[in-house]
């Protein structure tokens, strides 16, 4: 069906880096419900390399993706995606790099935190003082 074959086209270039081998015959669509279906998707090993985290995928597996399409109303209203029976085997990554610069900038967000704290503090102790 050529619908199928434009919201697959779609889906692939949206969640295409995350999961493999995604086609029309894995493609459930409820036009006037608004939902698609995606059954037995497997993610890819490199779908959590963008996100810069200490481990990589070796295998996974999602069950259903649904998505939940406001046919009606496309502008106005989110689509909504849900996930069951995600499943992912992840392994420390091969190089943990150490960012020096990222982890100072962290050092002085929390030193910077902080002050603020107390800095607040002493201004609610000096108004409550006032207060007496």
């Amino acid at each position: 069906m050529v619908f199928e074959s434009m919201v697959s086209d779609l889906l692939n270039r949206f969640i295409g880096n995350y999961v493999e081998n995604l086609d029309k015959s894995q493609l459930k669509i409820g036009i006037w419900g608004g939902n698609v279906v995606l059954e037995n998707l497997k993610v890819k090993e490199n779908a959590l390399s963008e996100f810069d985290v200490p481990f990589k995928v070796k295998a996974g597996q999602i069950g259903r993706l649904t998505l939940k399409i406001p046919w009606k109303n496309l502008y106005n209203d989110s689509v909504v995606a849900s996930l069951e029976g995600l499943y992912l085997l992840v392994v420390p990554g091969a190089t943990i790099k150490f960012d020096a610069e990222k982890e100072e900038r962290y050092q002085q967000e929390a030193k910077q935190r902080e002050l603020q704290r107390i800095e607040e503090a002493l201004q609610n102790t000096a108004r409550r003082e006032e207060c007496f």
